[in-house]
């Protein structure tokens, strides 16, 4: 199985997850956001942090507050049209998104007007790059930001991110990953567990893992410590069951300084299984860019 393993140990995109994706088996399991706790109602990460529901396929991604109307996320959550996603608020995605309670709808549900990815973000010319994908993006989104909720506060110095500072995230993605060996053969419609991340296999479909992911739509929060600092992303080291996972992408990384926590970080990217490295977009290294757009958005 190590062998087998390690062929996935390469980067993909922390996507939206697909919470139609199921499988049962008997498998090898981490769990943890990964290895995370629930967000408390009443912490200050809370009251910054959005989730972001596309309506058409079903999938899952978080953001963070920074002004009236407007959400900061990664650039590959908004490869859609503005009418497909929901800004989410509340700490269960499920139990908000489906409440037939129209005041709840009203209260905490908000239609998205506009998105405003980095210009300089590919997402098939990315995988030739290691690092610097410019994995940023602006969501504009109606009514007001509901009692409670407040504009999460940026880190103005990245001098303090250096290798091994203990950093915290958050985001309504994946808390449970479980894998087993198949053959490809006895899986139907392959080309599809494919597209779906349900299956993974090398480049000839011979070694192949039925991948199933769970506990999303509800948000925690996690610490780890960075790895490498790079111009405009920070990799965090992951491997001790602590990090981001399928539907974090495009939410928050903090630093604390003073008893306060300061966003620095963009969920962006990870090894396939959640289990060795987190790459986040530096959104200090993209500030002049976030205050452009977000005059563009007014």
């Amino acid at each position: 199985m190590s062998r087998l393993i390690s062929l996935f140990l390469v980067l993909s995109l922390l996507s939206c997850t697909n919470q139609k994706s199921a499988f049962n088996a008997d498998v090898s399991t981490r769990q943890g956001i990964m290895g995370g706790q629930l967000v408390a109602a009443n912490s200050s990460l809370a009251q910054g942090i959005v989730a972001i529901y596309d309506t058409k396929d079903h999938s899952i991604c978080t953001g963070s507050l920074i002004g009236e109307g407007l959400v900061l996320t990664a650039a590959h959550c908004v490869q859609t049209k503005p009418a497909n996603l929901k800004i989410v608020f509340g700490l269960d995605l499920d139990e908000t998104i489906n409440a037939r309670e129209p005041d709840i709808q009203a209260e905490y549900v908000r239609k998205v007007l506009a998105l405003l990815p980095h210009e300089d973000y590919d997402q098939e010319a990315n995988y030739d790059k290691k690092t610097d994908w410019s994995d940023i993006a602006l969501i504009k989104f109606s009514g007001s930001i509901p009692e409670g909720y407040k504009p999460v506060e940026f880190l103005k110095d990245d001098s303090v991110l250096k290798r091994g500072t203990t950093v915290k995230v958050a985001g309504f993605g994946v808390t449970k990953v479980e894998y087993s060996a198949i053959d490809a053969k006895d899986v139907p419609n392959i080309e599809e567990a494919l597209q779906y991340g349900e299956v993974m296999c090398d480049d000839k479909n011979k070694n192949c893992l039925k991948i199933e992911m769970s506990g999303d739509g509800i948000l925690h929060e996690t610490e780890a410590p960075v790895a490498s600092v790079h111009e405009t992303e920070v990799i965090l080291d992951e491997s001790k069951g602590h990090g981001t996972c399928a539907g974090d992408s495009g939410g928050p990384a903090f630093v604390e300084s003073n008893g306060k926590f300061f966003l620095f970080g963009i969920t962006s990217r990870g090894s396939v299984m959640c289990d060795r490295i987190g790459i986040y977009t530096n959104a200090v290294q993209f500030k002049k860019w976030i205050t452009d757009g977000m005059n563009k958005l007014k």
